[in-house]
Protein backbone atom coordinates (compact mmCIF):
# COMPACT_ATOMS: atom_id res chain seq x y z
CA UNK A 1 0.00 0.00 0.00
CA UNK A 2 0.91 3.65 -0.48
CA UNK A 3 -0.29 6.08 2.18
CA UNK A 4 -0.91 9.64 0.93
CA UNK A 5 -1.11 12.74 3.10
CA UNK A 6 -2.69 16.10 2.16
CA UNK A 7 -2.19 19.00 4.57
CA UNK A 8 -1.53 21.95 2.22
CA UNK A 9 -4.84 23.71 2.88
CA UNK A 10 -7.43 24.02 5.63
CA UNK A 11 -8.78 20.53 4.90
CA UNK A 12 -6.64 17.60 6.00
CA UNK A 13 -7.00 14.11 4.50
CA UNK A 14 -5.22 10.78 4.06
CA UNK A 15 -5.71 8.04 1.47
CA UNK A 16 -4.62 4.50 0.69
CA UNK A 17 -3.80 3.08 -2.74
CA UNK A 18 -2.35 -0.23 -3.79
CA UNK A 19 1.09 0.05 -5.36
CA UNK A 20 -0.50 -0.82 -8.70
CA UNK A 21 -2.75 2.26 -8.55
CA UNK A 22 -6.01 0.95 -7.11
CA UNK A 23 -7.74 3.48 -4.85
CA UNK A 24 -8.66 1.84 -1.53
CA UNK A 25 -9.99 4.49 0.87
CA UNK A 26 -9.83 8.12 2.02
CA UNK A 27 -10.38 9.77 5.38
CA UNK A 28 -10.95 13.52 5.79
CA UNK A 29 -10.78 15.60 8.97
CA UNK A 30 -14.10 17.00 10.13
CA UNK A 31 -12.55 20.18 11.53
CA UNK A 32 -10.58 22.63 9.39
CA UNK A 33 -7.07 23.77 10.36
CA UNK A 34 -6.72 20.99 12.94
CA UNK A 35 -3.90 19.10 11.26
CA UNK A 36 -1.74 18.73 14.37
CA UNK A 37 -4.66 17.21 16.28
CA UNK A 38 -6.24 15.02 13.60
CA UNK A 39 -3.59 13.86 11.11
CA UNK A 40 -2.15 11.02 13.19
CA UNK A 41 -5.67 9.93 14.16
CA UNK A 42 -6.75 9.84 10.51
CA UNK A 43 -3.82 7.59 9.66
CA UNK A 44 -4.63 5.23 12.51
CA UNK A 45 -8.29 5.13 11.48
CA UNK A 46 -7.69 4.42 7.79
CA UNK A 47 -5.20 1.64 8.56
CA UNK A 48 -7.59 0.12 11.09
CA UNK A 49 -10.71 0.36 8.92
CA UNK A 50 -8.96 -1.19 5.91
CA UNK A 51 -7.21 -3.77 8.10
CA UNK A 52 -3.84 -2.67 6.75
CA UNK A 53 -0.85 -3.37 9.02
CA UNK A 54 1.55 -0.45 9.03
CA UNK A 55 4.27 -2.87 7.93
CA UNK A 56 2.38 -3.27 4.63
CA UNK A 57 3.09 0.32 3.63
CA UNK A 58 5.61 0.49 0.81
CA UNK A 59 5.83 4.29 0.53
CA UNK A 60 4.45 7.53 1.99
CA UNK A 61 3.28 10.24 -0.41
CA UNK A 62 3.14 13.85 0.71
CA UNK A 63 1.47 16.87 -0.84
CA UNK A 64 4.61 18.99 -1.14
CA UNK A 65 3.09 22.46 -1.61
CA UNK A 66 2.61 25.26 -2.19
CA UNK A 67 0.06 25.95 0.52
CA UNK A 68 -0.25 26.60 4.23
CA UNK A 69 3.17 26.91 5.87
CA UNK A 70 1.98 25.28 9.08
CA UNK A 71 0.01 22.55 7.35
CA UNK A 72 2.90 21.62 5.07
CA UNK A 73 5.32 21.46 8.01
CA UNK A 74 3.02 19.15 9.96
CA UNK A 75 2.45 16.82 7.02
CA UNK A 76 6.12 16.66 6.05
CA UNK A 77 7.28 16.01 9.61
CA UNK A 78 4.91 13.09 10.11
CA UNK A 79 5.58 11.63 6.66
CA UNK A 80 9.35 11.77 7.09
CA UNK A 81 9.11 10.25 10.55
CA UNK A 82 7.09 7.31 9.24
CA UNK A 83 9.46 6.81 6.31
CA UNK A 84 12.49 6.64 8.61
CA UNK A 85 10.72 4.34 11.08
CA UNK A 86 9.51 1.93 8.39
CA UNK A 87 12.55 2.26 6.07
CA UNK A 88 10.34 3.11 3.10
CA UNK A 89 10.64 5.87 0.48
CA UNK A 90 9.00 9.29 0.48
CA UNK A 91 7.11 10.46 -2.62
CA UNK A 92 6.64 14.22 -3.10
CA UNK A 93 3.59 15.22 -5.15
CA UNK A 94 2.94 18.72 -6.50
CA UNK A 95 -0.07 20.06 -4.56
CA UNK A 96 -1.38 22.08 -7.50
CA UNK A 97 -1.02 19.13 -9.87
CA UNK A 98 -3.11 17.00 -7.51
CA UNK A 99 -5.72 19.77 -7.31
CA UNK A 100 -5.78 20.05 -11.12
CA UNK A 101 -6.50 16.32 -11.24
CA UNK A 102 -9.35 16.80 -8.74
CA UNK A 103 -10.85 19.45 -11.05
CA UNK A 104 -10.52 17.11 -14.03
CA UNK A 105 -12.15 14.20 -12.20
CA UNK A 106 -15.01 16.34 -10.88
CA UNK A 107 -16.15 17.38 -14.36
CA UNK A 108 -15.23 14.22 -16.25
CA UNK A 109 -17.40 13.91 -19.34
CA UNK A 110 -18.00 17.66 -19.57
CA UNK A 111 -14.51 18.77 -20.59
CA UNK A 112 -13.89 20.40 -23.96
CA UNK A 113 -11.00 19.28 -26.17
CA UNK A 114 -9.16 22.57 -25.58
CA UNK A 115 -9.56 22.44 -21.81
CA UNK A 116 -6.98 23.88 -19.43
CA UNK A 117 -7.10 23.16 -15.69
CA UNK A 118 -6.23 26.04 -13.36
CA UNK A 119 -5.96 25.08 -9.67
CA UNK A 120 -5.90 27.99 -7.24
CA UNK A 121 -4.96 27.85 -3.55
CA UNK A 122 -5.74 30.81 -1.31
CA UNK A 123 -2.58 32.70 -0.36
CA UNK A 124 -4.40 35.43 1.65
CA UNK A 125 -5.78 38.76 0.52
CA UNK A 126 -6.13 38.75 -3.30
CA UNK A 127 -3.21 36.41 -3.90
CA UNK A 128 -3.36 32.76 -5.00
CA UNK A 129 -0.90 29.97 -5.68
CA UNK A 130 -1.60 28.71 -9.17
CA UNK A 131 -0.35 26.98 -12.33
CA UNK A 132 -1.92 25.42 -15.42
CA UNK A 133 -2.18 21.88 -16.81
CA UNK A 134 -3.49 20.79 -20.22
CA UNK A 135 -5.62 17.78 -21.14
CA UNK A 136 -2.50 15.57 -21.36
CA UNK A 137 -1.54 16.37 -17.75
CA UNK A 138 1.37 18.51 -18.95
CA UNK A 139 2.17 21.61 -16.91
CA UNK A 140 2.02 24.61 -19.24
CA UNK A 141 2.42 27.42 -16.71
CA UNK A 142 4.97 27.44 -13.93
CA UNK A 143 3.84 27.49 -10.32
CA UNK A 144 3.56 31.05 -9.07
CA UNK A 145 1.98 33.36 -6.51
CA UNK A 146 -0.45 35.52 -8.50
CA UNK A 147 -2.23 38.66 -7.32
CA UNK A 148 -5.72 38.56 -8.80
CA UNK A 149 -6.90 41.90 -10.20
CA UNK A 150 -8.80 43.36 -13.15
CA UNK A 151 -5.87 42.55 -15.48
CA UNK A 152 -5.58 38.87 -14.54
CA UNK A 153 -8.06 37.76 -17.21
CA UNK A 154 -5.59 38.80 -19.92
CA UNK A 155 -3.50 35.67 -19.32
CA UNK A 156 -6.44 33.42 -20.28
CA UNK A 157 -6.41 33.01 -24.07
CA UNK A 158 -9.77 32.97 -25.83
CA UNK A 159 -8.98 29.85 -27.89
CA UNK A 160 -8.92 27.71 -24.72
CA UNK A 161 -11.54 26.82 -22.14
CA UNK A 162 -10.29 27.22 -18.58
CA UNK A 163 -11.55 25.22 -15.62
CA UNK A 164 -10.70 26.97 -12.36
CA UNK A 165 -11.06 25.32 -8.96
CA UNK A 166 -9.73 25.26 -5.42
CA UNK A 167 -10.23 27.40 -2.33
CA UNK A 168 -8.50 30.35 -4.01
CA UNK A 169 -10.82 30.45 -7.02
CA UNK A 170 -13.73 32.07 -5.16
CA UNK A 171 -11.95 35.42 -4.96
CA UNK A 172 -11.65 35.40 -8.76
CA UNK A 173 -15.34 34.91 -9.54
CA UNK A 174 -16.21 38.58 -9.95
CA UNK A 175 -12.91 39.62 -11.54
CA UNK A 176 -12.66 36.85 -14.14
CA UNK A 177 -16.04 36.92 -15.83
CA UNK A 178 -15.68 35.44 -19.31
CA UNK A 179 -17.39 32.79 -21.42
CA UNK A 180 -14.20 30.71 -21.74
CA UNK A 181 -13.53 30.66 -17.98
CA UNK A 182 -15.56 28.17 -15.93
CA UNK A 183 -15.54 27.78 -12.15
CA UNK A 184 -15.68 24.25 -10.80
CA UNK A 185 -17.32 24.76 -7.42
CA UNK A 186 -16.52 22.83 -4.26
CA UNK A 187 -13.23 21.48 -5.58
CA UNK A 188 -10.82 20.87 -2.71
CA UNK A 189 -7.38 19.42 -2.19
CA UNK A 190 -7.65 15.73 -1.34
CA UNK A 191 -5.26 12.90 -0.53
CA UNK A 192 -6.94 10.68 -3.12
CA UNK A 193 -5.51 12.56 -6.10
CA UNK A 194 -2.15 12.92 -4.33
CA UNK A 195 -2.14 9.13 -4.20
CA UNK A 196 -3.21 8.78 -7.83
CA UNK A 197 -0.12 10.70 -8.92
CA UNK A 198 2.09 9.02 -6.31
CA UNK A 199 1.33 5.58 -7.77
CA UNK A 200 2.75 6.69 -11.12
CA UNK A 201 5.86 8.09 -9.43
CA UNK A 202 6.23 4.89 -7.40
CA UNK A 203 6.20 2.80 -10.57
CA UNK A 204 8.97 5.01 -11.96
CA UNK A 205 10.90 4.84 -8.66
CA UNK A 206 10.88 8.63 -8.45
CA UNK A 207 11.40 9.24 -4.74
CA UNK A 208 12.31 12.30 -2.70
CA UNK A 209 15.40 12.46 -0.51
CA UNK A 210 13.72 11.87 2.84
CA UNK A 211 16.51 13.40 4.89
CA UNK A 212 16.68 16.65 2.93
CA UNK A 213 13.11 17.05 1.72
CA UNK A 214 11.52 20.42 2.42
CA UNK A 215 8.01 21.47 1.36
CA UNK A 216 7.56 23.99 -1.44
CA UNK A 217 6.53 27.07 0.54
CA UNK A 218 6.91 29.45 -2.42
CA UNK A 219 6.81 32.39 -0.02
CA UNK A 220 8.56 33.01 3.28
CA UNK A 221 6.55 32.49 6.44
CA UNK A 222 4.96 35.73 7.60
CA UNK A 223 3.68 36.53 11.05
CA UNK A 224 2.06 39.62 12.50
CA UNK A 225 4.15 41.33 15.14
CA UNK A 226 2.60 43.65 17.69
CA UNK A 227 3.94 47.16 17.96
CA UNK A 228 5.75 48.15 21.13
Amino acid sequence: MILSIETATAQCSVALHSCTGEFIAQKTATTENAHSEQLACLIEEILSETQTPVQNLKAIAISQGPGSYTGLRIGASLAKGMCFALSIPLIAVDTLQALALSIKEKIAGEITANGIFVPMIDARRMEVYTAQWNMNSQQIQTTNACIVNTETHLQFLENYHYYIGGDGSEKCAKLLCNSHIEYVKNTVNQAKTVGDIACTLYAKQQFADTAYFEPLYLKEFQTTQSKT
